[in-house]
């Protein structure tokens, strides 16, 4: 009886052990593409935040170097601002000079000389 038992009870049992395998196969496999994909997602994020990484710093790189650009100008706008001042300080101080020489002429207002000097 036993026999017989085992002989109807057995190929069930190796069926079920075979799909059991298989289904166990088939999740592994799904479970190893997942795996995949999930790696190859993330060296694309990383790849792509690589480049734009990238691409921020050239881009603060150059406007860096037009901030100090601007600033090389600004500072020669001053210095050249600031002479400009001294030239014009430094003939009105030579004008009232030369009006200080001036003789005080007949009190009528300006004469003839500080006319001319006015016009220099």
């Amino acid at each position: 009886m036993m026999a017989l038992l085992s002989k109807a009870v057995s190929p069930p049992l190796v069926v079920a052990a075979m799909i059991l395998a298989a289904a166990f196969l088939g999740w592994a496999s799904i479970s190893a593409v997942r795996q995949t994909i999930d790696d190859v997602r993330s060296l694309a994020v990383a790849e792509r935040n690589a480049f734009w990484i990238g691409e921020i710093e050239r881009g603060n790189a150059e406007a860096n170097r037009r901030i100090a650009e601007q600033a090389t100008r600004a500072m020669q706008i001053q210095a050249d601002a600031t002479e400009r001042l001294r030239l014009v300080e430094q003939q009105f101080a030579e004008k009232e000079a030369q009006n200080a020489a001036l003789p005080d002429g007949d009190g009528r207002g300006l004469s003839r000389a500080r006319v001319r000097l006015l016009a220099q």
